[in-house]
């Protein structure tokens, strides 16, 4: 019954991206527009780990990340086909957006998973696979405004994110080799059951995720603090993931209208790369949650074809994530802890790790 459930909500979700009848489109297409900030390139490096841990050890679950990305300037003109194509439209009854900034982003990473016990060379069957994930990914990223009467200005309201996976899972994405000479570059054990890991799969996935920036309100006017919510909501489609997903961040600080919330793990879309700002300095704390519908997770339910080592993947998941972000001039610094319920039957503990990303525009 659970995997029912999960599979129609899934689907439920991918409906959205092949925009269905019944939903409401945007009466007229918002006009393109870009400020000289959203003129330059963004680039971002991302590292995530679970040497971050307070509450548990290291070199278990997700226990590494690392993702490069670019995020092309505002894309002035665009084949009305692609525009067209890669338009998700509105709904829950949203006023229609009077401009929007497009833009393309690119991106390359590397994922390792890892068993609890990671001296022992034998396979085992009561834990998650040994798994690394190579990948590339090339998505668009819109941003919709509406004017804001208290600045008079095109405030940015909501963010779609439309992205396409490509890699490879398997000996390939070289998990063995970055894990093993990185403890043995700082004198830790190496890791030994990699010859069990999953084998050599190439990657094809498709996810979208839409968030919303609510509820702005300033809280003190000097020194400035500010409040905000930022939903969220997105699925993915393909055989690494597939999932759909509700959640929400809350934000205080200064300065959030240059961002929509910070960058979240892979799998899922890593989120905000674009920011605005007026070079002056910016600064907020934040605390989200998010839920999860999941109708296939690779590193937990083996290769496709059914000839490698798996775990019975839970149908659903909580996410809880806390941190700060610090903006100047540029540069963007973001850390997030995150706190995830146990994903398959065999799990009696939570994962943990922290994210830090590094932002700059150029």
């Amino acid at each position: 019954m659970e995997g029912k459930v999960a599979t129609t909500i899934v689907l439920t979700m991918a409906a959205l991206l092949a925009n269905i009848p019944g939903l409401a489109a945007q009466t007229a297409p918002p006009r393109t527009s870009a400020t000289e900030d959203e003129q330059r390139s963004i680039y971002t490096f991302q590292v995530e780990n679970d040497v971050f841990n307070r509450l548990a050890r290291t070199d278990r679950d997700y226990t590494s990340g690392l993702r490069v990305g670019w995020l092309s300037p505002a894309l002035t003109e665009m084949l009305p086909g692609l525009v067209a194509a890669t338009t998700v439209p509105t709904f829950f009854g949203e006023a229609a957006a009077t401009s929007v900034i497009r833009r393309v982003a690119v991106s390359f990473g590397q994922n390792i998973y890892t068993p609890e016990d990671t001296y022992a060379t034998q396979p085992i069957y009561n834990d998650r696979p040994y798994a690394a994930w190579l990948y590339g990914s090339v998505a668009l990223q819109y941003t919709y405004k509406r004017p804001d009467p208290k600045t008079g200005t095109d405030e940015p309201v909501r963010l779609d994110t439309l992205q396409l996976d490509v890699g490879v899972i398997g000996p390939a994405a070289g998990g063995s080799f970055v894990q093993n000479n990185w403890h043995t570059l700082i004198g830790v054990s190496p890791t030994y059951g990699w010859a069990n890991q999953l084998h050599n799969e190439p990657t094809l996935g498709l996810a979208f995720e839409r968030r919303w920036r609510t509820g702005r309100s300033v809280l003190i006017e000097d020194p400035k603090l500010e409040f905000d919510f930022i939903p969220r909501i997105g699925a993915a489609l393909g055989n690494v993931a597939t999932y759909a997903s509700a959640g929400g961040t809350a934000r205080i600080g200064k300065n959030l209208r240059d961002d929509f919330g910070p960058t979240r793990a892979r799998p899922a879309l890593p989120g905000s790369e674009a920011f605005i700002g007026d070079g002056s300095f910016g600064w907020y704390l934040f605390a989200g949650l998010d839920a999860q519908v999941v109708g296939r997770n690779i590193f937990l339910d083996g290769n496709t074809d059914g000839d490698s080592l798996s775990v019975g993947h839970r149908p659903f998941v909580g996410e809880a994530q806390v941190g700060f972000a610090l903006l100047y001039g540029g540069v963007r610094f973001t850390y997030t802890q995150v706190l995830r319920t146990p994903e398959f039957y065999q799990q009696d503990r939570f994962t943990q790790f922290g994210s830090v990303n590094l932002t700059f525009r150029y």
